[in-house]
Order: structure tokens, then C-alpha cells, then sequence
């Protein structure tokens, strides 16, 4: 029978019923298997020749010990609880614990998803149907939103203008010489800008939509890393374009200035949205960190990019791509140098050299201030604990704060941004597709296999540990690689096989910089969110956040119609 204190739970909540049979001094102890070599921590004290209720979190598989406090015998297992499942556990005298017993059917975990789709599937459906009465000129012209005329890529942030980039669908037959959006860029941007909303809204309350506590990476810590690979292939394109015109340097370093400049105050702003108290005010951010990285990466290619593609006449013309950008590369290495060397050989007190745990319990609680190392040691010393992010290691580790947006870790984001420069520059060196497809392959691979290595294709035993705080190494080649692996899929569907022309995605992503700013200015806001009425399970999260995320694509599709954009 399932007691009164089972019922009623919320979201990722299960319920234990420990029974014991003349057992005294027992209490449970409990650790999430994702918490990496941690302790297990007191939950609760077993009621004697009766049942004790216990509710445990299902995002993670946990351990499990009823323990004897006197004579420490103890019965250990590693349990997978689901949402709203109840349980039974029996200890008796002798101390012999029974396999734990499933009472109640658990809830579909991923049910909630068939009610999202009920809501997409129109959304899209009207999307669709909207472009067709346009197209056949069914809706009257007094309805008809104005078009977009210009033929450029969009700039590095999504809007603007920039030089028309020549693509030769034909492998290798060349065609005529038009002049295209790359539309599977600005769709990449969509796509990332999309997701990003839909996470930081809450993602449904889903674990797998949340970033990892430390290591290991989830869908959420692939998207910032494309949306700035994706800034990347637009500096490049950009820049040439500008150099091309015959526009100064100086001028155009002055606009890189200002745009730099420009996104750092808008990310100061935004912080300052829901805390403007100057004692935990928190000055980095995802904006801050896009204006720094964006301003070293976009100062290297002003310095040293070429008006014209790089062009020897000799066998070395195959890798011109990398002949012309070999300074600009240099210094990246340099700058991941010097990453290395701090994150490996600085002393940080009390602390272990080269440490990169997340501190607090990990590993039997023996550096628990420690956390991210070097990275965090830095961020602690310039800005404080309290102006710093609390972290994602803080509910599963006890850590203390740290920013995943901090300064050591710029330098290796940057690495991540020039990959995607790299991208550009291939377009721009490459006139036909399969001249570029197959050195985006390689780049692929050969990321992917640098990243698998450094982590030695595990989560926690590799030399660099897959770490989206940390921005590590081994992160930064793995969605660097996955960036590659995208676009092309898209660059062919979209570019090449031209079976899709990227809408409703490619639209949205030339307002990234309004959606950014939008949803989390109105992030807590009638008519995007509610305070729910049912949050006992996921469903009236999803669907709000999936609500929210397609009101957002909705006025990006309106300003788009009407030729508005945000431009930085």
C-alpha cells in the first residue's frame, strides 16, 4: 500500500519505503552516481519495526546504504529510480536487506514530450502555410509582408551586410557564377540561437537539456560552442569583404572596437536585469565573453587576413587555406599555450598542481575548495565569490562558485571561434563544394580524434577531462568538430543538393543578437511564462518553454518579414 507521504510528488521525485524488522540504529545513506568518487551523505534515520518515507531525486542512478550506526553493518546497491515511482526496501534483524521493489508504475518520463509536439507541429504547419499563400499570391498585397531584397551573408552576429560568397553547387563541373546567402550559415545560427533559448528557458526541467555538473558534456554544452563557431565563418566572410572594398584597416579594426565594445555592455546591462546590487553583481557573461573572443579573433584576421585568396601556382595551392592564415594560427597556439602551461603549472594554495575537479566533494571531500583549479583560483582572486556564477557543479558536488564564463577559459574559446574563422576562409580560398566539403571532413575527423584522445574517450579518466566550466581542451575539439559536422550536413542539404532552403531557421538566425536579449529580459514574463499550475510532473514546463521558445521564433519571423533587425 502507498502511504500518504508518497504521494503528491514532484517532478524527477521518487519515494522510498524503507521497512525494518527489529533494526535499530539504521539510517540511510545516499550519493548520486554522477557525484565522482564522492562520499555518500546521511538522508535519513530508519524508524525501527516500522517504514520510513524517503523522497530521492530520479535525475541520476544512486547509492544506496542502510547502514547500522553502532555496529557499521551495512547493505549497499546502486539504484535507477523514475518519476513518481514508489519503492520498497526491507531490512530486517540479521541485518539482510531485500532487493529493492517497485509498488507503484512510474510516470512516462518522456510523455510530456507527445503534448510539445501537439504544439510544434502546428506552429511549424502555420509557418508553411503562411510562406505558401504568399508565394501563390493568394493573401492580398495589403497583408503581404514586405521581402527581403538583399542577396549578402548575414554579418558576424546575424544581420547586417557583407560581401556575396560564390558557390559552385556542381561537383566539380563549374556552374554559372551566381551569388548566394550561404543560407546553411544563417540556418546553423537559427538552429543554435533556437536551442539556446529553449535551454536557458528551462528546457522543460529535463536533466539532459541542463549543462553536465563538471565533466562530461549534454546537448546544452554543444550550443554555445556552434553559436560561436558559427561567429567565426561570419568574421572571416566579413572581414574579406570589408579588406576587398578597399576600406582601411584602421576602419575596419574601429568597427571590430566598437562592436567588442557594444556586446560587453549589453552583457553588463543584461547582468544587471535581475541584480544591480554592486556587492554580488556578476560582470561576466555569455555576451562578455562573445565580445572578448570576437575582438581576438577579429583583430588577428584585420592585422593579417589578405584582400585576395592566397595563390602560389604550385602544388601548395591545396592547403592554401592553411598557408594564408599559418600567423594567425600561431598566436591562437601561443594563446592555448599559455592556457596550458597556467592551467597545469600554476600553484594554486592548497591545492594540487594541474587540478581539474570541480572541488567540494569530489573525491572524498580532500580538495574541497579547489575549484576548476588555476581557473577558478583567478576568477576567485580578480573578482570574488560573491560575483561569481554559483556554478552547475554546486547541486551535485557542494562546490563553491565558479564562472563558466571566466578568463582562463576565454583563451581556449577562442581557439573554438578560430576553427570556425578557418571554416570562412576555406569558403572564401575554395570555389567548388567538393574542394570544401572534403577539407571540412578532415577538419572533423582530425578534431574529433585530438578531443577523443585528450579525454581518452571516457568522461572522468582522460588526461583533459571533457569539461564545458573548464572550456578544456578536449571540449573545445569535440564541438569544434561537431560545428564541422553540422554544416556540412546543412551546406550540402541547403547549398548543394538544394532540397531545403533552411527556413523557418535561417530567417530567425539573423535576429540572434534580439532573441538573446529578449528572452532573457522577459525571461520570468506574461505571455511567454506563468508560475505553472501542475509541478508535479514536466509536462506544463515543456510545453511552456516549447511556447515561449516558438513566440520568440515567431516575432524573429516578423521582424525578418518586415526587415527589421538588431544590429551590434
Amino acid at each position: 500500500m502507498v502511504s500518504d507521504d508518497c504521494k503528491n510528488l514532484l517532478y524527477d521525485q521518487a519515494c522510498l519505503q524503507v521497512w525494518a524488522d527489529n533494526a535499530p540504529n539504521v539510517s540511510l545513506w545516499v550519493q548520486t552516481k554522477e557525484c565522482y568518487k564522492c562520499d555518500l551523505l546521511k538522508k535519513e534515520n530508519i524508524s525501527n519495526n516500522g517504514v520510513t518515507n524517503i523522497r530521492l531525486n530520479t535525475i541520476y542512478s544512486l547509492w544506496l546504504d542502510l547502514t547500522n550506526d553502532i555496529s557499521h553493518n551495512n547493505c549497499r546497491t546502486l539504484h535507477t529510480f523514475e518519476e513518481h515511482g514508489v519503492y520498497q526496501w526491507n531490512i530486517s534483524n540479521n541485518f539482510n536487506c531485500s532487493q529493492i521493489k517497485q509498488l507503484s508504475t512510474p510516470q512516462d518520463l518522456f510523455m510530456p514530450f507527445v503534448y510539445a509536439l501537439l504544439l510544434i507541429i502546428p506552429s511549424f504547419a502555420v509557418w508553411f502555410f503562411i510562406n505558401y499563400l504568399q508565394r501563390t499570391y493568394v493573401v492580398p498585397s495589403v497583408f503581404r509582408f514586405a521581402s527581403k531584397t538583399d542577396l549578402d551573408i548575414e554579418n558576424d552576429f546575424g544581420t547586417g551586410s557583407n560581401e556575396p560568397v560564390i558557390i559552385h553547387p556542381q561537383i566539380p563541373t563549374p556552374v554559372k557564377n551566381n551569388s548566394y546567402r550561404i543560407t546553411s550559415l544563417d540556418t546553423f545560427r537559427g538552429i543554435s540561437i533556437i536551442l539556446m533559448v529553449f535551454v536557458n528557458l528551462g528546457g522543460g526541467h529535463y536533466w539532459f537539456f541542463e549543462h553536465a555538473p563538471w565533466n562530461g558534456i549534454t546537448l546544452a554544452d554543444f550550443i554555445l560552442p556552434w553559436f560561436c563557431w558559427v561567429m567565426g565563418v561570419s568574421i572571416a566572410i566579413s572581414l574579406r569583404s570589408q579588406l576587398r572594398s578597399s576600406t582601411k584597416r584602421k576602419y575596419v579594426f574601429g568597427r571590430v572596437v566598437r562592436r567588442s565594445i557594444a556586446l560587453l555592455i549589453m552583457g553588463l546591462v543584461l547582468n544587471s536585469v535581475n541584480n544591480n546590487n554592486l556587492s554580488t553583481f556578476r560582470p561576466l557573461g555569455v555576451l562578455q565573453r562573445l565580445a572578448f573572443i570576437y575582438f581576438i579573433a577579429a583583430t588577428l584576421e584585420t592585422i593579417f587576413m589578405k584582400p585576395q585568396p592566397y595563390f602560389t601556382n604550385t602544388r601548395l595551392d591545396v592547403i592554401r587555406d592553411i598557408i594564408e592564415s599559418a600567423r594567425q594560427w600561431f598566436i591562437v597556439i601561443i594563446l592555448v599555450a599559455i592556457h596550458t602551461i597556467i592551467t597545469f603549472f600554476l600553484p594554486v594554495p592548497g591545492c594540487p598542481k594541474g587540478y581539474l575537479g570541480p572541488g567540494g566533494l569530489y573525491n572524498s571531500s580532500s580538495n574541497i575548495n579547489c575549484t576548476g583549479g588555476a581557473a577558478g583560483y583567478i576568477d576567485r582572486l580578480v573578482f570574488g565569490e560573491n560575483h561569481m556564477y554559483s556554478g552547475t557543479a554546486k547541486h551535485v558536488y557542494q562546490s563553491i562558485p565558479f564562472d563558466p564564463e571566466g578568463i582562463l577559459s576565454t583563451l581556449t574559446n577562442t581557439l573554438l571561434v578560430y576553427m570556425g574563422v578557418h571554416a570562412g576562409r576555406i569558403i572564401l580560398c575554395y570555389q567548388y563544394t567538393n574542394e570544401r566539403i572534403k577539407r571540412w571532413i578532415a577538419w572533423t575527423v582530425v578534431l574529433g580524434l585530438i578531443g577523443g584522445c585528450l579525454c581518452n574517450f571516457s568522461k572522468e579518466d582522460g588526461l583533459i577531462p571533457i569539461n564545458k566550466n573548464l572550456f578544456s581542451l578536449s571540449y573545445a575539439f569535440i564541438t569544434g568538430s561537431s560545428a564541422f559536422l553540422i554544416f556540412i550536413i546543412l551546406f550540402l542539404i541547403i547549398e548543394h543538393w538544394r532540397l531545403w532552403g533552411g527556413s523557418p531557421f535561417n530567417e530567425i538566425g539573423q535576429n540572434s543578437i534580439m532573441l538573446y536579449l529578449g528572452h532573457n529580459i522577459f525571461y520570468n514574463t506574461l505571455p511567454w511564462r506563468w508560475q505553472p499550475v501542475n509541478e508535479t510532473s514536466h509536462t506544463e514546463y515543456l510545453v511552456m518553454d516549447c511556447w515561449a521558445t516558438i513566440f520568440w521564433c515567431a516575432i524573429a519571423l516578423v521582424m525578418h518579414k518586415k526587415n527589421i533587425f538588431i544590429v551590434v
